[in-house]
């Protein structure tokens, strides 16, 4: 967990921090929605510059849909004004998004103490916001569109409506939660399990876990893809509602004295051309590509020309779809979206950010993630 503390809290200061700015809708009836699916993009990009040597003066936030042979949609932008209450009123970050429904869920800080959610229907461009609680850690969509489902740092589960009405599901651990494909219930990490918990007011059940797990997404409609923690160090599994538990990769061994690495944790895998390749992470952030050889060795797959990190978007017949992103040590680098080849090292940019654009997600448009993600 230690390796996203970094990146985390520096867009935290940036969303609490930047100067103020004001909402537009843009380019929505340009979306072919008939056609969003697979190989589509949700991404958010932030605009602003470099000053005093580090620090990131944000200017503009926009969220985007990016097909995949990089065209750009913008589906809603923000630009900078004055601050109130201390904090940018047009600041906002991607927390949850339904493909289905096609609505996206955003949390904004109205004050350095207060949250606002966000649901934005990415159609129309229509918005309604929702005080979150002041405990609030993660939070989001209700799947039957009634509300949220919000986690609190005390552990209570809590469903809230849009007229404010608040229903608390249970209680649970402080882990990652995520709502399951069928809208059925709420899967959160607990301690060594997975407590699923049933929408409908039914009686939750734990699903054991191989040490203490981080639900990362969906791997089949089944099965999250999760990293799981022990004394022995992290490893990459999936997690059936079933209790089945599969590995996807060796073990990471980062609590052994001398950790070289490559890898502290990994992320995410995509398969291609019958080889997995995986998201790897070192100790202070900032991800990039391995994979294991016959022996189980972890090697990195190096992208030419690639500076600070790159991170698994997606997976595409042959190939991979990157994302160029910030590391904890290396900056801010070309932002830039792309399909690799992992076996030739080819690469294939779709999208390049402007000079003073960079990214804040880049998640595969069909694969919602853990709430707050």
């Amino acid at each position: 967990m230690s390796k996203l503390f970094g990146p985390l809290l520096a867009l935290l200061i940036l969303a609490v921090l930047a100067p103020a700015t004001a909402t537009t809708a843009a380019g929505r009836s340009g979306v072919p929605w008939d056609q969003v699916g697979d190989g589509w993009v949700l991404a958010t990009v932030i605009r602003g510059r470099v000053e005093q040597g580090a620090e990131l003066s944000v200017r503009a936030r926009s969220l985007e849909l990016i097909s995949p042979d990089g065209v750009r949609h913008p589906l809603h932008r923000t630009t900078r004004q004055a601050p109130k209450n201390n904090v940018d009123p047009g600041n906002f970050t991607l927390i949850g998004w339904d493909p289905s429904a096609r609505t996206a869920l955003l949390k904004r800080y109205v004050s350095l103490a207060r949250k606002q959610a966000i649901h934005l229907d990415l159609e129309t461009g229509a918005t309604r916001t929702l005080a979150l609680p002041k405990a609030e850690m993660a939070t989001g969509l209700r799947p039957d569109g009634s509300g949220v489902l919000t986690q609190t740092l005390g552990g209570r589960i809590l469903s809230i409506a849009w007229d404010g009405t608040r229903t608390t599901l249970g209680r649970a651990g402080q882990g990652g939660a995520i709502t399951t494909p069928d809208g059925t219930s709420a899967v959160v990490a607990e301690g060594r399990a997975l407590l699923v918990l049933p929408l409908d007011g039914a009686s939750p059940h734990r699903v054991a876990t191989p040490g203490q797990c981080r639900p990362l997404r969906w791997y089949s409609d089944t099965a999250l893809l999760a990293s799981c923690y022990s004394r022995k160090g992290s490893r990459l599994v999936t997690v059936g509602l079933d209790g089945a538990v599969t590995a996807m990769a060796r073990m990471r061994r980062s609590n052994r004295p001398g950790f070289r690495g490559p890898s502290w944790e990994d992320t995410d895998v995509r398969q291609v051309g019958g080889t997995s390749y995986y998201e790897g992470n070192g100790p202070c952030g900032g991800s990039f590509i391995t994979r294991e050889n016959a022996k189980g060795q972890v090697r990195t797959v190096r992208v030419p020309g690639s500076r600070g990190g790159v991170s698994l978007v997606d997976g595409l017949e042959d190939r991979l779809l990157i994302a160029h992103t910030e590391t904890c040590d290396n900056g801010l680098p070309r932002a830039v979206l792309s399909t690799f080849d992992p076996r030739s090292l080819d690469e294939d940019v779709l999208v390049r950010l402007a000079k003073n654009e960079h990214w804040g997600h880049v998640l595969a448009w069909d694969e919602p993630r853990p709430w707050g993600y």
